[in-house]
C-alpha cells in the first residue's frame, strides 16, 4: 500500500474556466430568448435587439476576464 500523500489539483479552472462559464450563460440565455419567440411571448423583431445585447454583454465580460487573468499573472511575475 502507497503511503505517499495524494496533492490535490488546483481549486480553480482559472481563464479558461471563466470563458467557458460566460460562453456557457450566454448559450442559455440566446436559447431561452429563442424559446420566448417560437412560444410567441416575445415579437420577433426583438429577437435581433435583445440578441445583440446578450452577446455584447457576454464579449464584454469575456475581455474583462482576461484583462484581469492577465493583471493577476502579471502580478505572479515580481
Amino acid at each position: 500500500m502507497n503511503r505517499d500523500p495524494i496533492e490535490p489539483g488546483p481549486s480553480s479552472a482559472g481563464l479558461p474556466g471563466v470563458l467557458r462559464l460566460t460562453a456557457g450563460l450566454a448559450i442559455l440565455a440566446l436559447a431561452v430568448l429563442a424559446a420566448l419567440v417560437v412560444l410567441d411571448a416575445m415579437p420577433r423583431e426583438q429577437l435581433t435587439s435583445y440578441g445583440t445585447r446578450i452577446l455584447l454583454l457576454a464579449f464584454i465580460v469575456a475581455l474583462a476576464s482576461v484583462g484581469i487573468g492577465g493583471l493577476v499573472r502579471w502580478g505572479r511575475r515580481r
